[in-house]
């Protein structure tokens, strides 16, 4: 049985999907256990005291707790979340992303040597993926739906061929952030397993 050259893609961008969407859910799974074992553990040790036994205390302003993987050298920014980078497979770390409202720094993980040039990167996320979102920015910005200092910038940070950091400004929305964290996964995952 022959297939167009539609259906082909049509079945690879399908597979990309169904594997970073995965990779998503996973990752949430892996947060929620953790969760549940660090109240397991506050709910073992503590002892429980009735209401009126305890002291009054001054309400402190809650500080955001975030998760950063060990190793992992953050951004000097402030970043509303961070999220663990993990291969879908076995949950291992291949980086961390920082997102604000506009910014997504992503970070490979200190133990993970990732080359520029090393395919998928160049040919598909940033080619595909990035170059993709910036010529459509750039069609809106000249039908004037967004302004010019909106259009989507991105930035490889590299030493010696080796990816340090990637800074992608203006990716705008929650789908855009998730498409680009999830390829970075799958690219990611492929790099490692073409250095092998």
């Amino acid at each position: 049985m022959s297939f167009t050259e539609e259906e082909i893609k049509r079945a690879a961008e399908l597979r990309l999907w169904i594997e970073t969407r995965i990779a998503e859910l996973e990752g949430e799974i892996e947060k929620l256990r953790e969760a549940l074992a660090m109240i397991d553990n506050i709910l073992r040790t503590t002892s429980f005291k009735v209401a009126l036994e305890l002291s009054p205390q001054p309400i402190a302003k809650e500080e955001p707790v975030t998760i950063v993987a060990e190793k992992l050298k953050p951004p000097e920014e402030e970043f509303k979340e961070v999220r663990q980078l993990k291969r879908t497979k076995d949950g291992f770390l291949l980086g961390n992303a920082y997102i604000s409202s506009s910014k997504l720094v992503i970070i490979p993980a200190s133990d993970v040597r990732l080359e520029t040039s090393t395919p998928p990167f160049r040919s598909f996320f940033i080619n595909r993926i990035l170059e993709g979102m910036k010529n459509k920015d750039q069609e809106n910005s000249s039908q004037g739906k967004i302004k010019s200092e909106e259009i989507i910038n991105y930035s490889v940070e590299e030493e010696n061929n080796i990816i340090k950091k990637i800074t992608i400004e203006n990716y705008k929305d929650k789908n855009r952030l998730n498409e680009i964290i999830n390829t970075a996964i799958w690219a990611f995952t492929r790099m490692l397993e073409k250095t092998k």
